[in-house]
Formats: structure tokens, sequence, C-alpha cells
């Protein structure tokens, strides 16, 4: 079963740079004049949709590489990009 929010790919904000630096994930908002820093875990997810993958594979991703269950890791996966989009770093697509 998929959902519309699920399948959507989201992509980083075009006024923002993201770059990973000892597996913390690190933003520069350009517009804002800030910067983020994700955990590693954030910086996975940030990088899994910056090639292009969807949450559920996202999610399933997290799965095989940090011990973590799929329900788990999709509600994690989400609140994380939500935060993101209200941050200005990345829009869905």
């Amino acid at each position: 079963m998929s959902t519309e929010a699920s399948t959507s790919p989201y992509r980083l904000d075009p006024h923002a740079r993201f770059r990973v630096l000892d597996d913390e994930g690190i933003f520069v908002l350009q517009e804002a004049g800030e910067v983020l820093v994700v955990n590693e875990a954030g910086a996975f997810i940030v990088e899994q949709i910056r090639n292009g993958r969807s949450l559920d594979e996202t999610a399933t991703a997290m799965t095989e590489r940090f011990d973590v269950g799929r329900e788990r890791a999709h509600a994690d996966a989400t609140s994380l990009l939500e935060a993101l989009i209200e941050a200005g770093a990345i829009t869905r697509a």
C-alpha cells in the first residue's frame, strides 16, 4: 500500500547547501544565514533523498544500516524531513 506522501521524492532547497563531515550533515541555509547540523542518521536520510530515493526506500535503507525497525525508521525519516522543510533546507519535489 503506497501513499502520495511515501512515494513523493524530496529535494534540497535551491538555496541550501549540504555536506557530510565526520558522519554529521551540515546544511548552509543561504537565504536565512543559518547553519543546521544533523546527526549520522539524519545525514544518511538526506543522502538517500539527494540520491532520488522515496521515503519508503529511505526507511528500508535505514533498517539495513541502523538497528531500527521499519515503522520507527519511517516515522523518524518523516519527522526529520518535515522539520527540514520547516527550516527551509529541503522541499517536496
